[in-house]
């Protein structure tokens, strides 16, 4: 391993966690964390997670008493937020694994979770859910649903997509299919921008609209806009328990206050040299 990749690996792993502990009261929202693919064969960084990595996991927030919410529970301020030892688990674009592995198991430990669906796979790739198993899951009342556009495209710029049908008629598909237009909306790739949040904030019923960046969550014109923590096949279970309690949300704020300005006074000089 490289020098600078240790650096990195010290400063996301140890120093963030000990000033996310520190700031722990900037925590406002509950805490989210995020998956994929659960898969018994070999597991892949944030794409695919191994099924005994997660079970691992899972045991731990079922051992120490989390509390696991589904979109729904978000509705009451108290459950909304920030706890301790509160969990939002979320799956993000609709794998078949999310039912075929991980809904017995789940339902055996009673731990509550959401998956966002990429309304135009649903059905439509042997490898993703079918909405009969959509149904099913969401009558349990064990797992929430919120939408991850249709076709899973970048939304970073708007300019570059048809927000219609990635929006409007994602939206239209969900209510169809479910019974209820969807509140909860999470973007691929955790790609975003101000004005992706605007026009969700203006064009959409979403209350709740989730990013992929490890950050404070807050509200924005009526909006909460998400940080979220995604989980790595690779995470040990002390990685992972930072950041269930929220302590590596801290990292945007190094990002734009430390990191970025450092990068770009780098570059300054290099461009004098």
């Amino acid at each position: 391993m490289s020098i600078t990749k240790k650096i990195v690996q010290v400063i996301d792993y140890h120093l963030i966690p000990i000033f996310g502990k520190l700031c722990l009261s900037k925590n406002k929202y509950c805490n989210v964390i995020y998956y994929h693919d659960i898969v018994t064969g070999e597991g892949f960084s944030y794409m695919r997670t191994e099924k005994d990595v997660f079970i691992q996991q899972m045991n731990y927030l079922a051992d120490n008493g989390y509390e696991t919410l589904i979109f729904d529970d978000l509705d009451d301020a108290l459950k909304l937020s920030f706890g301790k030892n509160k969990i939002i688990i979320a799956f993000d674009d609709g794998w078949r694994s999310n039912y075929t592995e991980i809904f017995d198991f789940m339902k055996s430990k009673n731990l509550k979770y959401n998956v966002f669906l990429t309304i135009g796979e649903i059905e439509n790739n042997p490898e993703y859910l079918t909405w009969d198993m959509v149904r099913e899951m969401h009558d349990s009342g064990l797992v929430g649903f919120g939408t991850h556009t249709f076709t899973h495209p970048s939304m970073a710029d708007l300019s570059l997509i048809n927000c219609q049908r990635e929006v409007t008629e994602a939206d239209d598909k969900f209510k169809k299919e479910i019974g209820y237009i969807p509140l909860d909306f999470c973007y691929p790739f955790g790609y975003y921008s101000e004005d992706s949040n605007l026009h969700l904030e203006k064009e959409s019923s979403y209350k709740r609209i989730y990013t992929s960046q490890k950050m404070y969550s807050y509200e924005q014109n009526g909006k909460i806009i998400f940080g979220r923590n995604g989980i790595s096949n690779d995470d040990s279970i002390n990685i992972f328990r930072k950041k269930v309690k929220g302590n590596m949300n801290f990292l945007k704020v190094y990002e734009d206050h430390v990191l970025n300005p450092l990068v770009a006074l780098f570059h300054k000089i290099r461009k004098k040299e």
